[in-house]
């Protein structure tokens, strides 16, 4: 493919929003209406693409754009839409929005707009480049406006909040620029050919300009009994019957080419360590800093503490997301032999996560720090999913994803709307505000009700994906089990919370004078309760996009597998 299309202005909208916002005047009400009215029109064009990732149903590309960039490094611009991404440049496209919405820098205004939406142009090029030098250019992007936007603009720690953040995420990327490395230097020689899955083919083929077939832009060649190799129409790819199908050897950075590699790197080993070993031990460490999982968390809450509001709802709602994103797109198709032989290790990685988040909220003062740790134990869920390697796990961990992201969201504004007003955030400093704010009590009940996994919203789906999930799989069963306490403990810190906040009497007869919600702090709230309720009722809608792409993960992660 070698037309850039829409998928590019995904990325160039936040950049232009970014360059407006810089060079306008810097007052408060011109720069904030640049990043809603960009975030308002990313959110309607990325619900269009997620209405075809939805009615596609199936796991191939929806969209897909490449652009051959150097012929002699094997560099593309290369970016890609299916159900995985689909989902998560809307819940991006939803969270920018609500933050936008939300956002009330008291200084250097025009810095802040074009930090934050330069932070989204890092955001959408990670969900969709397929290219790994650009994916790591991008991923390296978010860490410098996040940076900013916490150290400038946060509480009075902001700065070793920042810092702490900094070299986290830094440090984590170290292992994903090594891994580039690595697999780049060790791609077999060009001219040999490797067998692919003929059900991948299928779902993934595209038909060349005389009506053979290509995967990933590589040319497909049926093998017959004798091993000579012949091209492959259009017509037997579909069909999926074919005995033996093989591709050239690409020496590229593109992703999708280097999973047609795993099954060549589960054999090889470097320095004596074996390479899907090592690779995955890099990767996991730089994506589950983002997640971020056991033992890798100590960074969140501090900088969820210390971020303004609307940097904690990007945060919690979005950034934590392209940590289970990479693992999605990266690790686990890359090194599908090494997930599984240390599945158990993961599994473990995730319940521990999720009940020691859970145990910690529990003894949390401070709102925003609570649902910090909060965030922990819920992420967790996600890598129990994942570890399992089942195409319910798989599912049920982007769903989990979402759903996560749309309560947190929820609950970091609602913390903001009450900080505003008290200028304090200690939660044994109110008492008895549904007598006073029906409205954000009622929005507060009930995105605490979506964080319990309360059955009929949005947490109840993927929780129970993911715990499904963990029981296909023998070496996930355990930490299956003790995760499930975390459903418990869950709804002990959130409806204690909700109990010592909005019920009894009221404890400070000051906060009589709070007002309650205004419409712009409703507008924030609403479309994330109205999804979380929507996907509740009908989680149908959102695994449409998302079960073709784990099933096939969950297939390719099994033949790779099977050919040990």
């Amino acid at each position: 493919m070698t037309d850039i299309t829409i998928l590019s202005l995904l990325i160039l909208l936040p950049v232009l929003a970014a360059a407006s916002a810089w060079l306008l005047p810097d007052r408060p009400g011109i720069q904030k209406t640049v990043s809603v009215a960009t975030s308002a029109v990313l959110l309607l064009f990325t619900t269009f693409l997620l209405f075809l990732c939805i009615t596609q149903h199936r796991s191939g590309f929806v969209l897909r754009e490449r652009v051959l960039l150097s012929d002699s490094w094997g560099l593309s611009w290369h970016l890609g839409l299916d159900g995985l991404s689909g989902a998560m440049v809307f819940l991006a496209a939803l969270v920018q929005f609500c933050a936008a919405v939300a956002s009330k820098p008291a200084t250097r205004f025009r810095s802040y707009h074009s930090l934050y939406n330069l932070l989204f142009a890092g955001v959408y090029g990670s969900f969709l480049a397929l290219d790994m030098a650009f994916f790591y250019v991008f991923w390296e992007l978010m860490l410098i406006p996040m940076f900013f936007l916490v150290a400038v603009w946060g509480g009075e720690d902001r700065k070793r909040a920042a810092a702490k953040f900094f070299l986290y995420t830094m440090g984590g990327s170290m292992g994903l620029l090594l891994t580039i490395f690595l697999l780049r230097t060790t791609i077999p020689p060009a001219g040999g050919m490797i067998d692919v899955r003929t059900s991948e083919v299928a779902e993934q083929y595209a038909v060349g300009p005389s009506g053979e077939a290509t995967l990933y832009d590589l040319p497909v060649f049926a093998i017959d009994s004798l091993g000579r190799p012949s091209p492959a129409t259009a017509k037997l790819a579909a069909s999926g019957q074919a005995k033996r199908l093989a591709v050239p050897v690409a020496r590229s950075f593109d992703v999708l080419q280097w999973t047609l590699l795993a099954p060549y790197w589960a054999t090889k080993t470097v320095a004596g360590l074996p390479l899907a070993s090592l690779g995955l031990f890099l990767l996991f460490v730089a994506f589950a800093v983002k997640v971020p999982a056991f033992p890798l968390h100590a960074w969140l809450p501090h900088a969820h503490v210390q971020a303004p509001t609307a940097i904690s709802v990007v945060l919690a709602g979005i950034l934590l997301k392209l940590g289970v994103y990479g693992l999605l797109r990266v690790a686990w198709p890359l090194f599908p032999t090494a997930v599984l032989d240390h599945a158990a290790l993961l599994g473990w990685i995730g319940a521990i996560s999720v009940v020691w988040g859970g145990l910690a909220a529990l003894g949390q003062t401070d709102l925003k720090r609570l649902v910090a740790y909060s965030s922990i134990s819920h992420m967790g869920f996600c890598v129990l999913g994942i570890a399992s390697a089942s195409a319910q796990g798989i599912s049920g961990a982007a769903y989990q994803c979402v759903a996560h992201g749309l309560s947190a969201s929820m609950l970091f504004l609602l913390v903001g709307v009450i900080y505003d007003r008290a200028h304090h955030r200690r939660v044994d400093g109110f008492g008895g505000l549904a007598q006073i704010m029906p409205k954000f009590s009622m929005f507060f009940l009930f995105a605490a009700m979506v964080g319990v996994g309360l059955p009929g919203l949005a947490g109840f789906v993927g929780e129970l994906s993911t715990l499904l999930g963990a029981w296909t799989l023998a070496a996930t069963r355990i930490p299956g089990w003790v995760s499930a306490t975390g459903v418990i403990l869950s709804a002990a810190y959130l409806l204690w919370t909700v109990q010592r906040l909005l019920y009894g009497p009221v404890r400070h007869p000051e906060q009589r004078a709070f007002a309650d919600l205004t419409a712009t702090e409703i507008v924030t709230l609403a479309p994330l309760a109205a999804l979380s309720l929507l996907l509740g009722v009908w989680p149908g809608l959102l695994q449409a996009a998302t079960g073709p792409v784990s099933s096939s993960l969950a297939n390719h992660m099994a033949w790779v597998q099977s050919l040990r």
